[in-house]
């Protein structure tokens, strides 16, 4: 059997802290929403099945977000990012894991970024844009992710002087 290969460095811990709050969120967000449109159904349709469709859905985002939170340390496994001489790879996902190669030639300019959340466990987003899409690296602390800035941009000067 073929594993998958795990790239070198990991997230910082405190990552996990940021999914947890973002879960949380989603299923307040979620419950908000079907107690709204419940009221809603109510009053102009005068359903008799919303209160059971209220119920069937309340189970299905609570059965999600239990899910999703005991598999915030999985996840964090699989969250993992590597700097070459010549790409950037970053590697998400737990169940479906995907790996991004990101030529460093390819590269156009790198920005961070946080939010509310991140910067509540002091933490940043480091994103590579290239012509054709965005890559992100959220959850990096603010020493490693201008480390990370600087390293990245370093070695495109490199690889730029060579072309």
């Amino acid at each position: 059997m073929h594993t998958y290969s795990l790239l070198k460095n990991k997230m910082p811990s405190s990552i996990k802290k940021v999914w947890i709050i973002k879960n949380l969120i989603s299923f307040l967000i979620s419950i908000i929403i079907i107690q709204v449109a419940q009221f809603f159904i109510k009053i102009f349709l005068h359903s008799t099945w919303i209160n059971k469709a209220t119920i069937v859905l309340t189970i299905i985002v609570i059965l999600v977000t239990l899910a999703s939170l005991l598999l915030v340390p999985y996840r964090y496994t699989f969250h993992r990012y590597e700097i070459n001489e010549t790409e950037v790879a970053i590697q998400t996902g737990f169940f479906f894991r995907k790996t991004t190669y990101i030529p460093l030639v390819r590269i156009q300019h790198i920005e961070t970024s946080q939010g509310p959340i991140l910067r509540l466990v002091n933490l940043t987003e480091l994103s590579i844009h290239t012509a054709a899409s965005t890559h992100s690296l959220s959850g990096l602390d603010i020493a490693t992710a201008a480390d990370l800035r600087n390293q990245i941009l370093e070695l495109v000067e490199v690889i730029r002087e060579d072309v």
